[in-house]
């Protein structure tokens, strides 16, 4: 896709960008072109502004300002995205503060159809209004056009004391904004992020379910004959009062699917799990790490079915993945940069296209937080 230089001993190549001082919050995603971006927040001046950049032969381009403001929420594990959609449309999903007391927030997106030199008026993506939070959304760009899964929080504003807890809600991105929201999974874990793959028929969303007895352990949804069906993942029977704030992630080629996630039974553990049906049962989990992992993972499938899986890890604070087959070989788990593991630097994210990984994290090494991002080539098609 572009020009190796400057690449070091262990092939990563570092991918320079300016002006990033104050960044934080990054997401990156590829379109079905292989084009990538990547979405960061850059803070300063009482406010902030969401930033984006595409790759190219000769790296990141200069940053795009999607929105700015003194009301965007900066969050350091609900982060916003942009995906390409059809026709080279841009779509981009951040989130807004609502005024008054309390930690209410609202979902926003808008849309560009030049290359994001310029945005459409921004549009709250939930019909709800209430004083309650909505967000980790995962967009997706299908054969249909487009659409987005999100957290939402309204039965907490209910009034009926017995009838709280967080949805995941679906709803089609449309030009007249009429597209109805379903209610995919009525109760699941607060703010754990959601992840979705589209490659055919239903969009597949993966989560971090919630059960009356506080068990969150992971589940897929799909449509099947015009209903929302769920399937479980990985039974770990996590039982938490609390949310971990550690969500799953997902890749598909063709009928094989595979997802990954954090658990902390019986101790910390980062798994991956294979499907070959495309979805509709998973063979038993791998444990991919068990030496210090604290999760906010991220995975790629490579075309053969292989999985880069890549998570976060204590002790030294290590940004790592490795390759693991569904027959339970792996490699040798790959450094990709030295990491704080508080909760200002956030999660580290990684996507591929075509021979290529490509990671973004966030460096708070010094006195300011910034964005940072590099490559490696990885034999996707073994």
């Amino acid at each position: 896709m572009f020009t190796l230089t400057g690449c070091d001993k262990s092939g990563f190549q570092q991918l320079p960008m300016t002006g990033m001082d104050n960044t934080g919050e990054p997401s990156l995603s590829v379109a079905a072109d292989g084009a990538v971006f990547l979405t960061y927040l850059r803070e300063g001046d009482g406010g902030a502004e969401l930033n984006f950049r595409e790759l190219s032969e000769s790296g990141w381009s200069e940053p795009k300002i999607v929105t700015r403001g003194d009301n965007l929420l900066v969050n350091w594990a609900d982060f916003p995205s942009v995906i390409k959609s059809h026709g080279d449309k841009l779509i981009a999903q951040w989130m807004v503060r609502q005024n008054g007391p309390g930690y209410a927030y609202d979902v926003y997106i808008a849309s560009s159809t030049d290359r994001g030199d310029t945005w459409s008026q921004p549009q709250r993506l939930h019909s709800d209004t209430s004083a309650t939070e909505h967000g980790f959304v995962s967009l997706y760009s299908d054969d249909r056009g487009a659409g987005a899964f999100w957290l939402d929080g309204r039965r907490y504003g209910s009034k009926d004391s017995g009838d709280k807890g967080m949805e995941l809600r679906h709803k089609r991105l449309v030009d007249n904004g009429e597209a109805q929201e379903e209610v995919v999974d009525r109760l699941v874990c607060d703010c754990c992020q959601t992840d979705v793959v589209s490659n055919t028929g239903s969009p597949i969303v993966v989560y971090r379910d919630r059960s009356e007895e506080e068990i969150r352990d992971i589940k897929i949804a799909r449509l099947s004959e015009g209903e929302w069906a769920q399937t479980s993942v990985g039974s770990d029977g996590w039982e938490i009062t609390g949310c971990p704030v550690n969500g799953p992630a997902i890749d598909q080629e063709g009928s094989v699917i595979a997802v990954a996630w954090f658990t902390a039974v019986p101790t910390n553990k980062v798994r991956v799990a294979f499907s070959f049906n495309g979805g509709t049962s998973f063979d038993s989990p791998l444990v991919v790490m068990t030496e210090n992992p604290i999760g906010r993972v991220d995975l790629e499938l490579s075309a053969n079915g292989q999985a880069y899986v890549s998570w976060l890890a204590k002790g030294r604070g290590e940004f790592l993945y490795r390759e693991v087959n569904p027959d339970g070989r792996m490699s040798t788990p790959t450094k990709v940069a030295s990491m704080a593991t508080h909760r200002n630097a956030g999660f580290p994210r990684m996507v591929s296209t075509g021979d290529r990984l490509i990671f973004a994290w966030t460096d708070t090494s010094d006195e300011v937080p910034v964005v940072r991002s590099a490559t490696k080539r990885a034999d996707m098609s073994r």
